[in-house]
């Protein structure tokens, strides 16, 4: 049943034939090779053709300029665990305790990327060559509800009130109970309050301080 290395297949078949590699926990195209003279691959997916891997290498690299894959795939993962019901378990704040919140942890994650030579590897703030991708978690389960790469040298707050409100809304999807954002310090900047305090992305939100050029001991004498 192998398909002819010149037979392309439809834009479906390219797009499912890569996610049955990613549900499998395969990401690399030479891996779909195997899978050309699969059966099962074929009924399972519903497809005719199954791509080869320069097929298939070739197709994603054209579609990606051209069309908005990734916010497709946030908004769909987001919509698949609400329709599934999964549990986002919350956590109680309050003074008693009384008030529930599901918390949405966003925040950059350097990579080690040191003696590669990669598009976009550069210094990051931990002192090693890499990228600097954000990434936001929901619940005490940490489903990932929205990521961006980043050049490592990129500062943790570029972009990073446009990520936010995206990470509401995709959060928003998935629960009705109350957001509660959490944030570090270096992301300490009224842009970040504004979407939070609009009325689309409304969440409430704990950001540590930064104090830059303030005295610790005035906020502590305002305590």
């Amino acid at each position: 049943m192998a398909v002819p290395f010149g037979n392309p297949g439809s834009n479906r078949d390219i797009a499912y034939s890569y996610l049955g590699l990613l549900c499998q926990g395969k990401s690399d195209f030479d891996h779909i090779e195997p899978f050309r003279e699969d059966e099962f691959f074929f009924a399972a997916l519903q497809i005719d053709t199954v791509p080869s891997s320069p097929t298939l290498r070739q197709r994603l690299d054209r579609a990606a300029p051209k069309s908005d894959w990734e916010s497709v795939i946030l908004e769909e993962s987001a919509n698949l665990l609400h329709d599934f019901d999964v549990t986002v378990s919350p956590i109680r704040l309050g003074r008693d305790k009384d008030r529930l919140y599901v918390r949405l942890d966003i925040d950059v994650s350097p990579f080690d990327n040191a003696g590669t030579k990669k598009q976009g590897v550069s210094r990051t703030y931990k002192g090693h060559d890499g990228y600097a991708p954000i990434f936001a978690y929901l619940g005490l389960e940490g489903y990932c509800v929205h990521v961006s790469l980043r050049e490592g040298s990129t500062h943790c707050q570029k972009g990073t009130p446009e990520f936010l409100a995206e990470s509401i809304r995709y959060a928003k999807r998935i629960t009705t109970v109350p957001i509660l954002v959490r944030l570090d310090s270096g992301n300490d900047s009224a842009d970040n309050l504004v979407v939070c305090r609009s009325e689309d992305t409304h969440a409430d939100f704990i950001i540590k301080r930064n104090l830059r050029r303030e005295s610790p001991q005035v906020w502590l004498h305002t305590a």
